[in-house]
């Protein structure tokens, strides 16, 4: 980042400061309950969810790139430190926040060394289909891992149904005052969302919670609370790293993955509402530097926050100075309101929980991928089962697996289309699209969407040479390459059987179109002159004008649809 960047963005006109000052507290307003929520996922003591609140944001709004990103705990980062945690064998509370702390300081280093070798494409590692399953994977398991803090039952089973079916058996355990706390908060959280969307509906419910909690003395009654913590501001420590090096690895690598897809994602969504650009390795710098200040402050990871973003802008924070506020305000939180926060009850936290998870579940983005292609959907089913059924840790890996399967299906099977001409006119157009379109008499056109290269070059000469037997007989081939930018040299022999079984068959290769690479590799391999002089066109159009020039074609079948 340019210093003279960094100035602007900190630059704030006097008369702009009490709404930045008001804009924070309306994040701190969320940023508390739900870092004390969001320990709870994690299995540390709730204070460290206000650290994890705290110096992150600070770091971020001091380092980050962008003016209105606010950094904090999240949903599925949270759920991978806790995993991670498990794997590694860290069970007591206040291990499990050293440990958590020290993760969170690699993820950081992880983040800067991604930046300087610019590796912000990780960012891409997570198709739209796979993140939208995985999404929803998280979502019933942060749901139904709620179902302890409201019912007071500990549960032991995992999965979708088993934890379901323990709690049936279970039934007599549940201890009613708990689960009538966690369902009247709930409600008014989804209320308040739905009525005020402008108040922060966790410190609403906090509040209540409290209020309901002193008032009805609602320990006397065996409901849960979070009890007393330290208060003050977390010093400067070097956390811990335990476990064995390559599960400790897999788990940075599977936090820092996730937590930046999710982060840039975040601050594109936003981004692209205030015509705000990011580059993902600038975001990588603001991460690393967010992560390393939660790390070093006994925090743990964090990733942009979508909910606490929103807030900001919506109570009118425009700068960085936002964050900055925010964070001094979970500070004042720290060290006065500690006291009435030991009386908020542990039902209170999962009831903010399930609505984050709620709120976490895209159906309408289910019913987009839909729209696309059923086969997405497909995808995005299988992302969810396997966080669901092989855990979230082992669910990330799953989902990248299931996107780089995905591109290679789409690199593999492009699709393709024979191409006419519309009546009276000269441009061609795909006959499956225009079916008023008519082939040319004696030619047919083929349109490869994609570049020919050894992962697909066998389907290429099979869909061209089907084109060919559909359509004929035909004098000539048009091959409309203005979908490729590169070939390799297995694709070059497919191209050169192309034209052997044309030239068999009776008819030309031409080639219409294609980038410079591709042209290039076509000249320097000497395809270019295996075609004939004068065969290699800039356009089908231009390719058809040498066809008419050379006489008559031979007749062609009419089809109402291409079979290719």
């Amino acid at each position: 980042m340019k210093p003279p960047d960094l100035l602007r963005g900190y630059a704030l006109p006097p008369a702009a400061i009490p709404g930045e000052i008001a804009a924070g507290a309306s994040i701190a307003a969320v940023a508390i309950p739900v870092g004390l929520a969001y320990a709870n996922i994690v299995g540390v003591p709730p204070v460290v969810g206000l650290y994890a609140s705290m110096a992150p944001t600070l770091a971020y709004a001091l380092l980050g790139p962008s003016r209105y990103l606010i950094v904090g705990p999240d949903t599925a980062t949270c759920m991978l430190v806790a995993a991670t945690l498990a794997d590694l064998g860290v069970t007591t509370s206040d291990a499990r926040a050293s440990v958590a702390a020290g993760l969170a300081l690699l993820v950081g280093v992880g983040c800067l060394a991604a930046s300087a070798l610019r590796m912000g494409f990780i960012a891409n590692l997570f198709s739209r289909p796979v993140l939208v399953g995985y999404m929803m994977g998280v979502a019933l398991v942060l749901l139904l891992g709620q179902a302890s803090s409201w019912t007071g039952v500990p549960l032991r089973a995992s999965g979708l149904i088993r934890p379901l079916v323990e709690l049936a058996g279970r039934r007599t355990e549940i201890h009613l005052p708990s689960l009538a706390c966690a369902a009247g908060l709930f409600a008014l959280i989804r209320l308040v969302k739905h009525f005020a969307p402008r108040l922060p509906a966790p410190a609403v419910a906090v509040v209540a919670a409290i209020v309901l909690s002193a008032a009805l003395d609602l320990q006397s009654l065996g409901v849960q609370t979070v009890g007393r913590f330290p208060g003050g501001l977390p010093a400067l420590r070097l956390p811990t790293f335990v476990g064995p090096t390559d599960e400790l690895a897999f788990g940075v690598l599977s936090v820092l993955a996730i937590s930046f897809a999710s982060g840039i994602l975040t601050a594109r969504s936003f981004g692209a509402r205030l015509s705000e650009t990011q580059s993902a390795d600038r975001e990588l710098i603001g991460f690393g530097a967010a992560n390393l200040a939660a790390g070093l402050f006994q925090g743990f990871g964090v990733t942009g926050a979508d909910s606490r973003t929103a807030v900001g802008l919506a109570a009118g924070g425009k700068t960085r100075w936002a964050g900055v506020a925010a964070a001094a305000f979970v500070a004042l939180a720290l060290t006065v309101l500690t006291g009435p926060l030991s009386l908020l009850p542990v039902a209170a936290l999962g009831a903010i929980l399930a609505s984050a998870a709620i709120d976490l579940m895209d159906l309408n983005g289910f019913a987009q991928l839909a729209r696309v292609d059923w086969r997405e959907v497909v995808f995005a089913l299988i992302a969810a089962a396997g966080v669901i059924w092989l855990g979230v840790l082992r669910g990330v890996f799953l989902a990248v697996g299931l996107t780089l399967v995905y591109l290679l299906r789409l690199m593999s099977w492009p699709r393709s289309a024979v191409q006419g001409r519309l009546p009276g006119q000269s441009a061609f157009v795909t006959l499956d699209r225009h079916p008023e379109a008519s082939p040319v008499a004696g030619v047919v056109v083929f349109l490869f969407e994609a570049s020919p290269s050894f992962l697909n070059c066998a389907f290429f000469h099979r869909q061209a040479m089907a084109a060919f037997r559909a359509w004929g007989p035909a004098g000539w081939f048009i091959l409309d390459a203005s979908l490729m930018s590169f070939v390799d040299s297995s694709a070059l022999d497919s191209l050169e059987s192309l034209r052997q079984d044309l030239e068999d068959l009776g008819a030309s290769l031409l080639i219409a179109g294609g980038h410079d690479q591709f042209l290039r590799v076509l000249e320097r391999s000497g395809f270019g002159e295996r075609l004939k002089s004068g065969r290699l066109f800039a356009s089908p159009e231009e390719a058809m004008a040498f066809i008419e020039a050379s006489g008559a074609p031979a007749p062609i079948k009419a089809r109402s649809a291409p079979a290719a």
